[in-house]
């Protein structure tokens, strides 16, 4: 097993455990990440002149983002540690990437992909004013170099990234024109049951909210997004929205953050054939996996190579693959 081509694609949480249960099985994986650094977007992290508190930028994370940034120090010295790396197309058993402008083709006998997700995006009239940020575009900002997109940002969307950047930008000292958040009031009602069967995530939502209020930061449930005020000139100026009561409203701002919950990157995934199904909760489309988190492979590697990806590691799970001859996995963060 040790002599497998073993790659796993994204050093966010789950590839970087991905990575952590080969090694502990004895093999040597390849670890490809688009960063310069482990972590994936949800632990990005600054450049090393700008040491930032990680409380200040993780917020109720902090801990866990250096846990995940700890691991990958320690994975670097074990495994092929390909970091600024951009894995583009995948045939075959043959992953192709680019670093710095030179391209390179990696075999594989099995391939864990933990590409993370990105945000879902809904059109908003004035959407493509400069000023205009995805959520997490919002938040890499933040983390990595230390700046906010704007002087006073207004955050709009739904789900829980929404309260998350909204209160790290807060606690990072960030003018915030507001949150405001499209979900109505009785759709939070008929989650609480649901959230009481997790009451750690329920009670860092109630913390969020908590910081956001102490910040004097103004919520603003239940609304209807109208249209984002602006010109090529200037570029974001204004947010127009209708109350929960239907009331048109009118804010001054000079950035915005959009953000409707996440989509999984499912872009390799789909390259290597996997099946996919869609979640009628979400309305997404996720790779097919079984109730026990993985799924079996049409591939011709070994049963010790299939084992290794699919059922060693909590956090990940493999995708079948009906049309193709490799093994593809898919981890989740």
């Amino acid at each position: 097993m040790a002599d497998e081509q073993l790659i796993v694609v994204g050093a966010g949480p789950a590839g970087l455990r991905a990575a952590q249960t080969l090694v502990a099985a004895g093999c040597s994986p390849t670890l490809v990440d688009e960063s310069r650094a482990g972590g994936g977007r949800i632990y990005a992290r600054p450049p090393a002149p700008l040491p930032l508190d990680a409380r200040a930028l993780y917020g109720t994370e902090a801990a866990r983002a250096t846990a995940v940034h700890a691991l990958a120090h320690l994975l670097a010295g074990q495994i092929d540690y390909r970091p600024d790396t951009t894995a583009w197309n995948l045939a075959g058993r043959n992953l192709y990437v680019v670093r710095n402008g030179q391209h390179e083709t990696l075999p594989f006998d099995a391939l864990i992909i933990a590409a993370g997700a990105t945000d879902r995006l809904l059109p908003i009239a004035g959407w493509q004013y400069a000023g205009c940020y995805s959520l997490g575009g919002a938040q890499l900002l933040l983390k990595t170099q230390a700046c906010a997109i704007g002087r006073r940002v207004a955050f709009v969307g739904t789900g829980p990234l929404l309260y998350l950047i909204a209160a790290q930008y807060a606690a990072a000292g960030a003018g915030i024109a507001g949150v405001f958040d499209t979900s109505p009031w009785a759709a939070r009602v008929r989650a609480l049951p649901e959230l009481l069967a997790r009451p750690s995530t329920l009670l860092k939502g109630i913390g969020l909210e908590r910081a956001l209020r102490r910040a004097g930061v103004p919520v603003h449930r239940g609304i209807v997004p109208q249209q984002i005020d602006g010109d090529a000139e200037r570029g974001v100026t204004g947010l127009r929205w209708l109350d929960a009561d239907g009331r048109a409203q009118h804010i001054e701002c000079d950035a915005v953050a959009l953000g409707f919950h996440l989509r999984p990157e499912a872009q390799l995934a789909d390259l290597a054939r996997c099946a996919f199904d869609r979640d009628p909760l979400t309305g997404l489309w996720m790779p097919r996996i079984d109730p026990t988190g993985a799924a079996a492979c049409r591939a011709s590697t070994s049963p010790a190579t299939a084992r290794s990806c699919s059922a060693r590691s909590r956090p990940s799970a493999v995708a079948s693959s009906r049309r193709s001859r490799h093994c593809a996995t898919w981890a989740t963060t």
